[in-house]
């Protein structure tokens, strides 16, 4: 997530982009039982020869279980979406996109700082003005931060994941980088993001230790962005730790996420999908 000239950052940049992930660089992984109510005291007064059946305790006093009574797990705000148009759409290696070379229509170009190839510099509108706002709160916090890669058609993903494929193998590269139709970045709801103080930290795990990674970890909820591959994460969402590689949900549901600390996968109740069904 020294003093280059901005031709040859841009150049650097795209050189990581086809190298890196959709993803990540390739030589880093990722009191008892209850009790009955009350009865009517002992020491009350019968009428004469007259012998007063207990009353029933009221429903809402009925004895409880052992242990108590287990609280209903909270609704989700939100549910895994098969439609490749909704932010809430679940793309992962065990649901591609529908169909595979789906493309949204509502590509734009962020007003942020752009350190990335051209044509992987767009977002859908919604996280596009979400980004925004998450940049200048981050500027207001004293921390700079670039967006390095965004929208991939499905066609720029086949040259992302075959550099992989061809330097590392396919078993290393299905760790870091999707194969075209289950990447995230084809949804335009996915972003990758740095610190212009780059390479150093571009698409690496040390993204996530600087004073930017921490500040967007702690609060990119706030603006519905979620860290789609979290560390310790890989048998669910299949891919290693990417600190800088952020989900836009929506804020509320980015909000449950992290205040229930789950994955995607685990919070819409989704199999966890670390591998291929291929």
């Amino acid at each position: 997530m020294r003093s280059i000239s901005h031709s040859l950052l841009s150049a650097a940049m795209t050189a990581v982009l086809l190298t890196g992930c959709g993803g990540s660089d390739p030589g880093e992984d990722s009191a008892g039982a209850g009790t009955s109510p009350a009865t009517a005291s002992a020491d009350a007064v019968s009428a004469p020869e007259t012998v007063e059946p207990e009353s029933e305790p009221p429903a809402a006093e009925h004895e409880a279980e052992p242990g108590g009574e287990e609280e209903a797990p909270e609704t989700p705000v939100s549910e895994a979406s098969w439609e490749p148009d909704s932010v809430h759409v679940l793309v992962n290696k065990r649901n591609p996109l529908d169909p595979l070379s789906y493309s949204p229509s509502d590509l734009v170009t962020p007003n942020v700082p752009l350190h990335g190839p051209q044509e992987a510099m767009q977002l859908r509108a919604e996280p596009a003005e979400a980004l925004e706002r998450l940049f200048a709160a981050a500027d207001g916090a004293g921390h700079s931060l670039s967006m390095i890669s965004g929208y991939r058609s499905h066609d720029y993903q086949v040259q992302v994941y075959g550099q992989h494929v061809a330097t590392n193998g396919q078993e290393a590269a299905d760790r870091v980088s999707a194969r075209p139709g289950h990447s995230e970045h084809q949804t335009g709801l996915a972003v990758d993001v740095d610190t212009p103080a780059g390479p150093e930290t571009t698409l690496r795990r040390a993204f996530g230790e600087t004073p930017e990674g921490r500040w967007v970890a702690e609060n990119a909820h706030e603006f519905g962005f979620i860290i789609r591959y979290p560390e310790g994460a890989e048998e669910i969402t299949g891919f290693s730790y990417e600190p800088w590689h952020l989900r836009y949900v929506g804020e509320a549901t980015a909000a449950e996420i992290v205040a229930r600390g789950v994955t995607l996968e685990e919070y819409w109740d989704q199999p966890a999908a670390p591998d291929y069904q291929d």
